[in-house]
């Protein structure tokens, strides 16, 4: 199995089923799709149990991606990613969007876990 994982394939895009978990190159879902069936299957025990992982996981995962715009801003800006139809504004402006939405998703991970810890029993 590891043998047929190229970069090639690593990098590749996901479908779009896969990018709305949070899955945004075929890599992440090595092991990230594992993680995100069992914060699923979490919610089938515990309400409060699925809310506080998925807060913890909204909350890691994106103040991850927000580092990795951060960090895009500071190299070539070559990279171009799907600029959502924003087509007239130049790479750093679309990464200035990807960290800002990154950090918009954290916060709603903190509010997750704030609600979860606070109101669900």
């Amino acid at each position: 199995m590891r043998k047929k994982i190229t970069n090639g394939w690593f990098f590749s895009t996901p479908n779009h089923l896969l990018k709305f978990l949070t899955i945004f190159i075929k890599g992440d879902q090595v092991l990230l799709f594992p993680l995100v069936v069992l914060i699923t299957i979490s919610y089938a025990f515990s309400l409060r149990m699925g809310v506080l992982l998925t807060g913890a996981y909204m909350f890691v995962r994106f103040l991850g991606e927000m580092f990795y715009w951060i960090m895009q801003q500071f190299g070539d800006r070559k990279y171009r990613p799907n600029d959502f139809g924003f087509t007239n504004l130049d790479n750093h402006a679309i990464y200035i969007l990807y960290q800002t939405f990154a950090i918009f998703v954290s916060l709603c991970g903190i509010m997750l876990l704030i609600y979860g810890l606070l109101y669900l029993r």
